[in-house]
């Protein structure tokens, strides 16, 4: 399922990265420690005991509603307004 987020090529992959991680650096200089710690419990759920990529994390979020509405709503609404993944932008705010 997480395929239908994922771009199709690796430069397209490469772009989105860069994308996400500019997106995912600005609200992280701009989260609280609340915000953190939900992101942290998100990704224990996800990946419990184990170490996966955020952008592992809010991908594979992203497909689950059950985890992307557990997502920080500041976070979750950043990637919207940036567009984000692009499959992602036309999904109604959770």
């Amino acid at each position: 399922m997480i395929n239908s987020i994922l771009p199709t090529t690796p430069s397209q992959d490469a772009d989105e990265r860069k994308r996400f991680h500019a997106i995912f650096n600005d609200w992280l200089s701009q989260a609280s420690e609340e915000e953190f710690a939900q992101l942290n419990e998100v990704r224990e759920r996800f990946a419990p005991n184990q170490v996966c990529s955020v952008i592992t994390l809010v991908r594979g979020c992203l497909t689950r509603q059950d985890l992307a509405a557990d997502l920080p709503e500041s976070l979750r609404q950043l990637l919207l307004m940036r567009n984000w993944p692009q499959a992602y932008a036309g999904a109604q705010v959770l």
